[in-house]
């Protein structure tokens, strides 16, 4: 079973450096990992990670030119889509729109339980890429290894 540590330290390795037994062992998996998983996961609508849900909404909209506000998913990573597919606009936790009623479809934050081999190891790549300019300031490591995440 994949845990940020394990998949921290399997990047780590394929660079050279030294295997964690703690997010705390090492800064740049400490500082990297989750903006990296959510950048993974916001690339495409993975089935495994996608949600459907109808939205909360808010008792009034606070925007003058949108009827309701809806409050979004704390889970949620990028929309997908919503139904009714109409206009709509998300600032900050809210999504805006003149539609009485939305479910969104979204890519929702995992847990590293979940993922997918094929998800680990896209994740692994990209981590070894970005940690080998910090951890091993050797660019051809990062090159090659965005070559593989890509």
């Amino acid at each position: 079973m994949a845990t940020d540590v394990s998949i921290c330290s399997n990047a780590l390795i394929l660079i050279g450096g030294q295997p964690i037994q703690a997010m705390t062992d090492n800064v740049a998996a400490a500082n990297l990992y989750a903006t990296t998983l959510d950048h993974v996961m916001s690339l495409h609508p993975w089935s495994f990670a996608l949600r459907s849900q109808e939205l909360s909404r808010y008792a009034t909209s606070d925007i003058a030119e949108w009827t309701y506000s809806y409050n979004l998913p704390s889970d949620m990573i990028r929309l997908w889509q919503t139904e009714p597919n109409g206009d709509y606009k998300i600032v900050g936790n809210a999504l805006y729109s003149n539609e009485s009623k939305i479910v969104a479809t979204y890519v929702a934050r995992p847990n590293e339980s979940d993922l997918p081999p094929y998800l680990i190891k896209t994740l692994e790549y990209k981590l070894a890429a970005d940690f080998a300019i910090s951890v091993t300031e050797d660019e051809s490591r990062n090159t090659l290894y965005e070559s593989k995440y890509s």
